[in-house]
């Protein structure tokens, strides 16, 4: 522990110096600063780092062990006693809400997280290794905008995979979608601070906005008219309609965009996974990179906890963020950056996407079966042609939320879709993270919850 932190003085009449340092002690006990069998330091060094005498250390943990918060042990010293630690720490922390795991749950259908089955460990440490023995690309906080190497290469692999069409400079990475947001709210040259999100929205974008000032709400894709402001954020491949984007739907956002000075964000999320036709590509390509900002990120196609994202401007923001652009730190890793550079290169990625889709693929029709073999008639599977889940209606007169509260009491764990429609509630089924084996026991488990 720092001494020299602890506080005391010797002008105090009434309360001895040995008194004060029991006390200090007592109080870093009952904080939680001293933990069970924590050391404190012995008498000889507090002395001297105190500039105290010998006897007055002693006196002070002789009171701390007389009262039951130190324990003496032969050449050990003064520890920390672990029963009072039980007894002080749970009346002493009244504010501290201890929320423990939640163990309950057998079948997780929601979306945050994947199997990590699907995730090659040993290929991305040997991208990490690599990394690591060039310290001085390593040393330094790295590029603002990203590392050049990894901009170059995602510019290469974007164009590849999703027909975005960019230059690194282009390319700004960060630390998610919401770092990325903040950076670019204050380029765009809008005068009215308003956005409006495809149905149903995105929750975290929606607070990236709501945090800068900006007004949110929400529009169909299907009925773009000219009250909408001038900033749209749309996911071309929706993960609550389960489907890419229609052509229509493209020519009509694009159409929109030319006709009204407007923006378009757009996020390819899950963009990759598409199971009975080939990827469709982003609409930044179809545009040739004008007025769309195109996000991307690798949460599905790698692991969530690799926090890199990505977003390619157009052209003519490039002055409005370089001008910027010091003001703003990375907020991703240097080291996973330049280790994702080299995963990307060595085409590993396109592999292990390859690899996930055909998975996921399997995962979409298991699940699809085990629903219509156990509800029948009673549900109906809306959307299921990309995207990580099934878009499903449940024929049974509960709400959405309640059937996620019935579920979770049988250890389901899904996600409500909430609408506006009177019709029958709707829930999402993810099968990203859930293993292929657990499927059926799962649905069966839902059914349960449902029927009893």
């Amino acid at each position: 522990m720092l001494t020299s932190a602890i506080n005391y003085t010797k002008k105090n009449k009434v309360i001895p110096v040995y008194q004060q340092l029991a006390n200090y002690f007592k109080q870093e006990i009952k904080q939680g600063h001293l933990q069970a069998q924590d050391k404190l330091p012995s008498i000889r060094k507090l002395s001297a780092d105190l500039n105290l005498s010998r006897t007055t250390i002693e006196t002070a943990y002789n009171i701390l062990v007389s009262e039951g918060y130190l324990i003496s042990r032969p050449q050990s010293g003064y520890q920390v006693c672990t029963l009072l630690i039980a007894s002080k720490t749970e009346k002493s922390e009244p504010y501290l809400i201890k929320k423990s795991p939640n163990n309950s749950i057998r079948y997780n259908f929601s979306n945050n997280y994947i199997d990590s089955s699907t995730f090659d460990s040993a290929l991305w440490r040997r991208c990490l290794n690599k990394t690591l023995h060039d310290p001085a690309s390593i040393t330094g906080y790295g590029e603002a905008q990203g590392e050049f190497i990894l901009r170059k290469t995602l510019a290469q692999y974007s164009y590849t995979a999703r027909g975005v069409i960019c230059t690194p400079e282009q390319i700004v990475v960060g630390a998610g979608i919401q770092s990325l947001l903040a950076i670019l709210l204050n380029l765009l040259p809008l005068k009215e601070k308003s956005v409006a999100l495809e149905a149903p929205g995105f929750p975290q974008a929606e607070q990236a906005f709501t945090d800068h000032g900006w007004s949110v709400k929400t529009f169909d894709v299907a009925n773009i008219n000219a009250d909408l402001p001038r900033l749209l954020l749309v996911s071309p491949s929706n993960p609550y309609k389960g489907q890419a984007l229609s052509a229509d739907e493209r020519r009509n956002l694009l159409g929109w965009s030319a006709l009204n000075d407007g923006y378009i964000l757009e996020d390819d999320y899950n963009g990759e996974f598409r199971y009975f036709s080939r990827p469709v590509a982003s609409l930044q390509g179809m545009a040739n990179g004008e007025r769309i900002i195109y996000l991307g990120s690798f949460s599905r196609s790698l692991i969530p906890s690799l926090r890199i994202s990505y977003m390619v401007l157009p052209l003519n923001l490039l002055p409005a963020y370089y001008s910027s652009a010091k003001l703003y730190n990375q907020t991703s890793s240097t080291i996973e950056q330049l280790a994702l550079a080299e995963f990307i290169a060595q085409g590993h990625l396109q592999r292990h996407v390859k690899k996930l889709r055909k998975l996921y693929s399997k995962k979409n029709d298991l699940l699809r079966t085990a629903l219509l073999k156990n509800f029948g008639k009673k549900i109906t599977i809306l959307d299921y042609a990309s995207g990580l889940h099934l878009r499903i209606s449940l024929h049974y007169h509960y709400t959405a939320n309640k059937i996620a509260s019935k579920a979770l009491e049988k250890g389901v764990k899904i996600i409500p879709v909430l609408t506006k429609s009177h019709n029958f509630p709707e829930i999402l089924l993810s099968f990203a993270g859930i293993a292929a084996c657990d499927i059926e026991a799962g649905v069966l488990a839902l059914k349960s919850a449902l029927e009893n």
